[in-house]
């Protein structure tokens, strides 16, 4: 581990995700300083109020992260193209198959290890890590999206809440069981990150 802080370095298009109750920061650094810093990769814990940098390769670096998520104990950091996974437990840097890094674009979420999320045409998709391969959601799966409310100056955001089975075949499916409305907010707004949680 690197030095300690009470602050973390400024940043903006940056990767996240919690791993053993400790939350990891990769990549957005301020652009006149990013491939040159240390602190690139940080993890803050809760528990002493402290940042403390995590040694990365000065390659990986340079990158603005677009999307985040984490998967069995890693944390995956992916820009426009050539990802980067962060193993916590060995503190191992990897880069992703190249195949999760060309279907993976946008917002995400991680349930039973699978890796879901939409492609440019509109597909829902699970990436499944173990497997290293995609598969495409026959069913459907809780998502919430953006939606104009006609001309109006405000914009819905609206959930739609599925159950989603692997069969044993492995094949993924869905059932929903609503969608609404669940929050109004100014047009102009936007999602920027979507977390999976367990309830």
């Amino acid at each position: 581990m690197g030095t300690s802080s009470e602050y973390a370095s400024f940043r903006e298009f940056a990767a996240a995700g919690a791993v053993d109750d400790k939350i990891y920061v990769f990549g957005g650094c301020v652009v006149d300083n990013w491939a040159r810093s240390k602190n690139w990769a940080e993890v803050y814990d809760p528990k002493s109020r402290k940042w403390n940098s995590v040694p990365s390769p000065i390659e990986i670096r340079d990158k603005w992260m677009h999307a985040s998520a984490v998967i069995d104990g890693k944390v995956y950091a992916m820009a426009d193209r050539n990802g980067v996974c962060y193993e916590v437990k060995s503190g191992n840097w990897a880069t992703v198959d190249s195949d999760l890094d060309n279907g993976w674009r946008g917002r995400a979420c991680v349930i039973d290890g699978v890796l879901f999320c939409y492609d440019y045409l509109g597909s829902i998709r699970g990436y499944d890590v173990k497997e290293g391969t995609w598969k495409e959601l026959k069913g459907k799966l809780m998502v919430v999206w953006e939606s104009k409310n006609g001309g109006g100056k405000e914009m819905e955001i609206r959930c739609a809440e599925i159950e989603v089975k692997k069969d044993e075949a492995g094949e993924l499916w869905g059932e929903i069981e609503w969608s609404d409305v669940v929050l109004l907010v100014p047009r102009e707004a936007s999602i920027v990150h979507c977390l999976a949680v367990a309830l």
